[in-house]
């Protein structure tokens, strides 16, 4: 087939050089692929959230596309470095669990190497091993010519949140807040239906009780609420204002949804 496209994530940031020279390094060894940057706005170490990103990007990208994914807190240590093949598609990025939601997402890993790291430098594999094997890839390079075949049973599974849900409660975490300060859960519409229609939402700091809306134009002049994002995440919102700002949250920070007074 013919170069296939990089979609590119990292915890870099864009005030510094780095993802300009890992997109040198692949514009040189291979000069038509096209390099979509998914996001480099990660925070600084957080696999999670660069895993849930990486595996929602699957939805929306063309088939057949190289997934290059750097948030490598252990860059430098005895962690591998990974190239994945999952369905029609390749990843590439650290054995910290990092890619394995959005292979999970791709069909599974069919096949997986242990990427070769010879002079690399301990700090920066984004610019001295991974960026040149996702070049390769997209190219039409071998996965075997990567380096080692290994056992995919053996990657590091993906960091995980689990929600805690009863009858009076579903205790969730600030999964992200974007730069409209719309405040991101990890808790789903589906976790609080037995709640009815009506919701309590407490945190450190602060509490309402609010229902789920629609879109931003349905949230109360003012006052957050509750919507459903393109994720399909709840989210707590403020219409035409920074519900993060408002409510004082922060990614990582616990929440707590139960019914409603109307129960």
């Amino acid at each position: 087939m013919g170069v296939r496209p990089i979609l590119f994530l990292s915890d870099y940031g864009t005030e510094d050089e780095f993802v300009g020279i890992c997109h040198a390094v692949m514009a040189r060894i291979a000069p038509a692929v096209r390099i979509l940057d998914l996001s480099h706005g990660i925070p600084p170490g957080d696999v999670l959230r660069g895993g849930e990103v990486l595996r929602e990007a699957v939805r929306h990208a063309p088939e057949a596309a190289v997934y290059l994914a750097v948030v490598d807190p252990g860059v430098g240590t005895d962690r591998r470095g990974l190239a994945l093949e999952a369905g029609s598609s390749f990843l590439v990025g650290p054995d910290n669990g990092l890619l394995v939601p959005a292979a999970e997402a791709l069909g599974g890993t069919g096949a997986a190497v242990a990427l070769e790291e010879p002079g690399a430098s301990p700090t920066f594999h984004g610019r001295d091993v991974f960026a040149p094997a996702a070049a390769s890839l997209a190219a039409g390079g071998m996965l075997e010519e990567l380096g080692a075949v290994i056992d995919p049973s053996t990657l590091v599974p993906s960091p995980r949140l689990e929600l805690v849900v009863d009858d009076s409660r579903v205790g969730c975490r600030v999964a992200a807040v974007d730069r409209y300060g719309n405040v991101q859960l990890d808790a789903t519409p589906e976790s609080i239906s037995s709640f009815g229609d009506a919701f309590h939402v407490r945190w450190r700091g602060g509490e309402m009780s609010t229902s789920v809306v629609r879109t931003f134009a349905d949230l109360p002049d003012g006052a957050p609420g509750l919507l459903v994002d393109s994720w399909g995440r709840l989210a707590i919102a403020v219409k035409g204002s920074s519900a993060a700002t408002m409510l004082g949250l922060a990614p990582g920070d616990a929440v707590e949804i139960g019914p409603g007074s109307d129960r």
